[in-house]
């Protein structure tokens, strides 16, 4: 669909400028006529939406999509497909939320790379939104920084679930078909095995690495090289300037094997949360099969510098230095610097490192739910705060006209609650108007019967009054008002006109 054809779809959704375009689709800025809000809208391409296969992953996306619902994921609100103009195919397109911003890649486009604290803001809040998909059985497989949306308030939001599938579904492309970004296709996507969600934790961990290096993690002539890339070869070291912490989360999201990796989204948030905390670097969410490192190793004496590939383990002569990252280091990074909060002092101002004893944090007491604190506010906004405190959020909508709609009108429970307890927040939305009666239909009033004729009680044919009526009785069509000797007299007398005409006169 070009420019010149935008109008309105479904007789609702106003196309108007063009926001972007990816590889099996265009997304415009397009109003919702109906409820008068602005909307995304995105338009299959031309090319792929004759293609029955193409719209059936189509159809797909809104399917995955709308069943997510998190502050983190750009909202789901419409599908469809309408026939298109005679000789082209049928206009397939998803109605999606509008997110004021701009993608993460024309972030990185303008400003070249980010600090190391708007990174790990960006990788939480992605992974946020991934433990919210991967908890539904959904794996994105398509996580790249085009994919990323970035809202002029800082907010992060996954978009973009094409390619993606339920893992409890039957996968919609042939056998051995690659889908997604060669950039950011894991090890065993490009292999040709099934994604998962650890899958989207290494394409989201090389993300991170783009955003801290300025540069993708591989690049080659072509996807395929790009691929065989991901498989055999491990990226440059990142920056001397990255605190070992964040280097370890995210060279652990781009292990090879994906039981190393962190297993899901919501464990990925987990390692970001804990390095924002300040915590020791033993405090990553662990996985269990990572191999035991010696005591000595995995705990160096304090204030020692932390372990580098040039120390901690001597390449053999035959392979290369450059792009190995052993197993022992990523578990070196992860569990060393002896209980120090290294990252929290890099962070803090440049202050020194603190000891453990000064980072450890107190148990906590409870999370304090107060609802005036959070009556009249907006909905997405107190769930996207309530789950960041820790806790769970169930949404419950209620018909009222007494609040404004995506307002919270109830809370609970509340008081002191502990971490990872579930809050229901009751919503206003507008009540549905009742239709209007309709008027039964005014029956239609029955014709007037003929007056009888006086020459033809039954019925005859070519009499006055019954003129071009090849069977003048009503309903019958054979006179039955005289016997058959006074039918035949009246049809030599009148002339039987068989055909409706017939004028005695």
């Amino acid at each position: 669909m070009t420019e010149s054809q935008t109008g309105l779809i479904a007789n609702r959704y106003r196309l108007g400028t063009l926001i972007a375009g990816g590889g099996m689709g265009q997304v415009w800025r397009g109003r919702d006529t109906l409820l008068d809000r602005p909307v995304a809208v995105k338009v299959l391409r031309d090319q792929f939406a004759a293609d029955p296969a193409f719209r059936t992953r189509f159809r797909a996306e809104a399917q995955h999509a709308a069943t997510l619902t998190h502050p983190h994921i750009a909202a789901v609100f419409d599908y469809g497909e309408q026939p298109g103009s005679p000789g082209t195919p049928p206009v397939a397109y998803l109605v999606m939320e509008l997110v004021e911003g701009e993608s993460l890649a024309d972030v990185l486009h303008r400003e070249g790379h980010l600090d190391v604290p708007r990174t790990l803001d960006v990788l939480r809040q992605a992974a946020d939104g991934l433990g919210a998909a991967h908890a539904a059985g959904v794996v994105h497989r398509d996580i790249k920084p085009a994919n990323l949306l970035v809202g002029r308030d800082g907010r992060v939001k996954l978009t973009d679930f094409g390619i993606a599938r339920s893992a409890a579904s039957v996968a919609i492309t042939a056998t051995g078909q690659v889908l997604g970004t060669a950039h950011y296709l894991s090890p065993e996507q490009a292999s040709g095995r099934p994604a998962s969600p650890a899958s989207d934790v290494y394409a989201l961990g090389a993300v991170g690495y783009e955003c801290l290096t300025g540069r993708r993690a591989f690049e080659g002539e072509s996807a395929v090289q790009i691929a065989v890339m991901q498989i055999r070869e491990h990226p440059d070291p990142l920056p001397a300037a990255v605190p070992p912490a964040v280097r370890a989360l995210v060279e652990r999201a781009m292990a090879k094997d994906p039981a190393v990796r962190f297993p899901d989204g919501t464990a990925l948030r987990d390692g970001v949360d804990a390095v924002l905390a300040g915590a020791s670097a033993t405090a990553l969410p662990a996985t269990a099969v990572l191999p035991v490192v010696p005591a000595a190793a995995a705990v160096p004496a304090a204030g020692a510098v932390p372990a580098t590939a040039a120390t901690a383990v001597a390449a053999p002569e035959d392979r290369p230095r450059r792009r190995r990252w052993p197993v022992v280091l990523l578990v070196a990074a992860l569990l060393g610097a002896a209980g120090v909060g290294i990252v929290a002092s890099a962070l803090r101002d440049g202050a020194p490192p603190a000891t453990a004893e000064e980072t450890a944090p107190e148990e906590p007491a409870g999370i304090d739910v107060v609802a005036a604190d959070l009556l009249g506010r907006p909905v997405r906004e107190v769930q996207a705060e309530l789950i960041g405190r820790g806790l769970r959020v169930e949404l419950v909508p209620v018909e009222t006209a007494d609040a404004t709609a995506g307002t919270v009108t109830a809370v609970g429970p509340t008081g002191t609650l502990p971490a990872d307890s579930l809050v229901r927040l009751t919503y206003a939305v507008p009540p549905v108007p009742e239709p209007e009666p309709v008027p039964a239909p005014v029956p239609a009033p029955l014709p007037a019967p003929a007056p009888a004729d006086e020459g033809n009680g039954g019925g005859g044919n070519g009499n006055e009054g019954n003129q071009g009526n090849g069977n003048g009785n009503q309903g019958n069509g054979n006179g039955n008002g005289k016997d058959d000797d006074e039918d035949k007299k009246d049809d030599e007398e009148g002339g039987g006109d068989e055909e409706g005409g017939g004028d005695d006169e």
